[in-house]
């Protein structure tokens, strides 16, 4: 019984959410949160149902992810507890939806999916609906609609939402499907037909107009070449990915090439980097990388793959330092669309908290609420952003930080960190690979982006996932 309730949850919360609206893009995200929350709680009340005997031995800690898990739902009780409102802590802020509730049915899911084993079907059909939202997403951006929205405008696509939302959508499922990829045998019918899907999704971030499409792009690539490294067949298998990307790339910049006058949006890095034909360059190394890796097969060359890992990590340091004082020397309030002034504002706002609120926060989706409550910030946000109202620090950790203190922070990076360590651990096992992708490219978005319904509990069941085929490789 509950491995059909989890396998009913999971295309049901795929299939139906993403495409969910009421009454158009109004109040989108209101309907989005709330059928979340209807959706999972059945959920959740189901599992607990199921398991009313063995809850204790359900939510057990086995691992270093059971106890990261335990302890980011006890920093989010003790949260919810002090809270300063305890209706929108518990039930999330209007349009939003991430309170309290919320995070207690993405833990519920999270001990939900680490039971059970999926079925190969279930995880294809659930991917049906994120397939469709790959090619209006695309189409959108061409000015074509086949389906007619209320309210449609150049910043929504789909039937998600905004861009925001959109790439924190696609931030789990673009990644999965390279992972997928990645792990079905070489040129086999499931090994086609998840490259069609990534490479669907691939044109669709690199369309859709922000740049932070790129970093899940460069999160993904970047880890899957991490823990490609260490045997010819894995380097092999990162090649063929690499071509998939370029040929992504191309596409894109053959579209803006002859049917660019139509596209309803700025121009973004993600698209001056296509137009530059990269992709062809891309798909050329590729190419050339596979075929020379297959020579030195056949001449029974050793593979030194740990050295070139070695190396690999080098050049991975420095070119994240590099980074660091790129971001350093270019940071200032006009960063990121905005994100300079939102993240400054944001740590006046913790440095005004108690001493216990740095602690443990204000409340599950209490960062509107606490930073209106202040005339000289709320005057500031209302004059910078041009009456527009500010319910996030549009970085995940920074919203964390205030809405449910150092706690909550620090629990939720454990989770996160303990998980991809897990996940690591066991590279060799393609679950962990399919889903440490998603995972890591999430976070890296979130560093720049938000929490949401359609986006967020994807993450915790993969999560989940990962952690029930670890838990299962170590028994």
């Amino acid at each position: 019984m509950q491995k059909y309730l989890i396998w009913g949850y999971l295309i049901v919360i795929c299939a139906f959410l993403p495409v969910y609206m009421k009454d158009g893009y109004y109040m989108l995200g209101e309907a989005k949160g709330v059928a979340f929350m209807v959706i999972a709680g059945l959920f959740s009340f189901g599992f607990i149902l199921v398991n009313n005997k063995e809850i204790p031995s359900k939510v057990r800690a086995e691992g270093l992810t059971d106890y990261a898990a335990l302890f980011f739902l006890f920093s989010n009780v003790i949260t919810f507890f002090f809270s300063s409102d305890k209706l929108v802590s518990l039930l999330g802020l209007e349009g939003w939806r991430c309170g309290f509730l919320s995070v207690l049915f993405m833990v519920i899911s999270f001990y939900g999916f680490r039971e059970v084993k999926m079925s190969r079907y279930v995880l294809t059909a659930a991917l049906v609906a994120p397939l469709m939202e790959f090619v209006l997403g695309s189409l959108n951006r061409f000015g074509i609609y086949p389906v007619d929205i209320y309210g449609q405008n150049s910043s929504f696509l789909a039937t998600i939402g905004n861009i925001n939302w959109y790439v924190g959508f696609m931030s789990v499922f673009v990644p999965l499907g390279i992972g997928v990829g990645y792990t079905r045998r070489l040129f086999s019918r499931s090994f086609v037909l998840a490259g069609a899907y990534t490479l669907t999704g691939l044109v669709a971030l690199l369309l859709q107009g922000s740049d932070s499409g790129l970093i899940v792009i460069a999160g993904a690539y970047l880890l899957l070449l991490f823990v490609s490294l260490e045997i010819r067949d894995g380097f092999k298998r990162f090649l063929l990915q690499l071509l998939i990307l370029g040929l992504a790339m191309e596409i894109v910049c053959l579209l803006m090439l002859f049917v660019g006058r139509f596209y309803t949006y700025e121009n973004s890095l993600a698209l001056t980097i296509a137009k530059g034909h990269w992709g062809l360059v891309m798909v050329a190394a590729a190419l050339f990388l596979y075929r020379l890796s297959r020579f030195l097969e056949e001449i029974k060359s050793k593979w030194r793959g740990k050295l070139i890992l070695e190396v690999a990590v080098v050049l991975m340091i420095v070119g994240v330092f590099a980074l660091i004082l790129w971001f350093s020397d270019s940071f200032g309030l006009e960063f990121g669309n905005g994100r300079g002034v939102i993240w400054s504002i944001s740590l006046e706002l913790f440095k005004g908290l108690s001493p216990w609120q740095k602690m443990v926060g204000v409340g599950q989706d209490g960062f509107y609420g606490y930073a209106y409550s202040h005339p000289e910030i709320a005057e500031q946000l209302l004059n910078v952003f041009k009456g527009d109202v500010l319910t996030n620090a549009h970085c995940e950790p920074f919203t964390i930080l205030i809405e449910r203190g150092l706690l909550g922070l620090c629990s939720y990076l454990f989770l996160i960190g303990s998980c991809l360590y897990a996940f690591f651990q066991n590279k060799r096992k393609s679950a962990a690979i399919i889903c440490a992708l998603p995972v890591f490219a999430y976070f890296l978005n979130s560093l720049v982006s938000f929490s949401t319904t359609v986006s967020t509990p994807y993450m915790f069941i993969l999560l989940g996932m990962g952690a029930h085929y670890c838990r299962e490789n170590n028994h």
